[in-house]
């Protein structure tokens, strides 16, 4: 059954052309690092974006920086000023003031202060140290902590683009939707699966131009009353030679996968 989904792909995914690795460094963490809201209202006020600054608050400037990672190596960066940050951060918003008990005179984040610290972050080039800026609320307890560096620099992942056309899996095939690390011969991903589901097992084709990846479960039990949730396990497989310049690709959606 696998290698019959795995042909069909590999067919989708060279009739509309293999995708190229994104380009750039992508950010798999969150841009807030740590947000601590005291109350709904606050909560609310953030995401509608109705967050303002104190009048003759004292704000500092951006400059440039380095972006360190763990590996060693380090790249030059501007540091955005705290209001483009601010707005990054709050990305896009939705007005539920007056919809959720938070009347709109009570939907509004005042910000007091801010300073320029730092923050961990999980990158496509490993984990990195980051510029962020520590926002002062009035009313919060604690501050509200984001980062200081643009999406351009550090962008957010890109999500796959499956093939047109391609069927939908059989009964039985378990996708895989996330890669995370290609060493060598070797690809660590995770399956997605139920809570009743058996005989979980990984699988790999090969291809000259690509390997498609997956898994497949065995039966589900009768009569066995299934929890609805979805599972994540992490599985390992070995090529028969190493990956190189060949996509990895997702056998449930024929998207090409990047380690994160």
């Amino acid at each position: 059954m696998f290698l019959d989904r795995a042909q069909a792909v590999a067919r989708a995914v060279r009739a509309a052309g293999i995708p190229k690795t994104p380009a750039g460094i992508f950010l798999y963490s969150s841009r807030t690092q740590d947000l601590g809201f005291d109350t709904t209202e606050q909560k609310v006020a953030w995401g509608a974006g109705h967050v303002t600054f104190a009048p003759g608050v004292k704000l500092g400037s951006g400059g440039t920086t380095r972006i360190h990672f763990g590996n060693g190596s380090s790249i030059s960066a501007s540091v955005l000023d705290p209001r483009p940050a601010l707005t990054e951060a709050i990305g896009t918003t939705y007005d539920n003031c007056g919809h959720v008990h938070v009347p709109p005179s009570k939907c509004r984040l005042t910000i007091t202060g801010a300073s320029l610290t730092t923050a961990k972050v999980d990158t496509s080039s490993g984990p990195a140290t980051v510029p962020a800026w520590s926002f002062t609320a009035k009313g919060k307890s604690r501050p509200m902590v984001v980062l200081a560096i643009s999406e351009d620099v550090l962008k957010p992942v890109v999500q796959p683009v499956p093939p047109p056309g391609l069927a939908k899996p059989a009964p039985g095939l378990v996708g895989s939707e996330r890669l995370t690390r290609i060493k060598g011969s070797t690809l660590t991903f995770s399956l997605s699966h139920g809570a009743c589901d058996t005989d979980l097992r990984a699988h790999v084709v090969e291809f000259e131009d690509m390997v498609v990846i997956g898994g497949t479960r065995g039966p589900a039990p009768t009569g066995v009353a299934c929890p609805l949730i979805l599972l994540s396990k992490t599985m390992t497989v070995t090529l028969s030679a190493p990956l190189k310049d060949r996509a990895v690709i997702s056998a449930a959606t024929g998207a090409r996968l990047i380690p994160w």
